[in-house]
């Protein structure tokens, strides 16, 4: 088989039967690869389907991020628990987006993990770094006070220390 190394233009479910559709540029054009989801079940891991399926078709998913894989994933588990495909996309784009109003304390390990790797992708593709155009190397900001600026106790000069050397 030739080898199907690209860039990923999109990437969507087939719900019956399960499986991942991969529209990618491959050499000069494009190219649709449908890739069967076996043995995922209700309660499977999808994590670790995800890297299995990832590991399988490296040459497809080499520059992509496992989070993509992992949504499409729960959009076929999430239809296999019996929900039509609204739901389940309503479902799935509720756990992988993170609202800046949410409280991360509350989140089980799994999710939180996931809202982690979620912000981290989020923070390298805005990263600006050096051989960007946008790229400045010495921001200087003035932060303008609304009002005056407010003293705290620990802060004054006036008062009497006890342990004056």
């Amino acid at each position: 088989m030739a080898s199907a190394k690209g860039t990923i233009r999109r990437i969507g479910v087939r719900l019956d039967p399960p499986a991942i559709v991969v529209v990618y540029e491959a050499g000069a054009g494009l190219r649709k690869r449908t890739i069967p989801v076996r043995e995922f079940f209700k309660t499977s891991n999808v994590k670790r389907a995800a890297e299995n399926i990832r590991d399988r078709h490296c040459s497809i998913f080499e520059n992509s991020p496992l989070v993509q894989v992992e949504k499409m994933l729960r959009i076929i588990q999430e239809n296999m628990n019996g929900h039509d495909l609204q739901e389940c996309l309503e479902k799935v784009e509720r756990e992988f987006t993170v609202s800046p109003d949410e409280d991360l304390n509350k989140l089980d390990d799994e999710a939180l993990q996931r809202k982690k790797e979620l912000m981290n992708l989020t923070f390298e593709e805005n990263c600006v770094k050096p051989g960007d155009p946008n790229f400045r190397y010495d921001i200087e900001d003035d932060f303008d006070f609304a009002g005056p600026i407010e003293t705290s106790g620990w802060d004054s000069e006036n008062q009497d220390n006890e342990f004056e050397f």
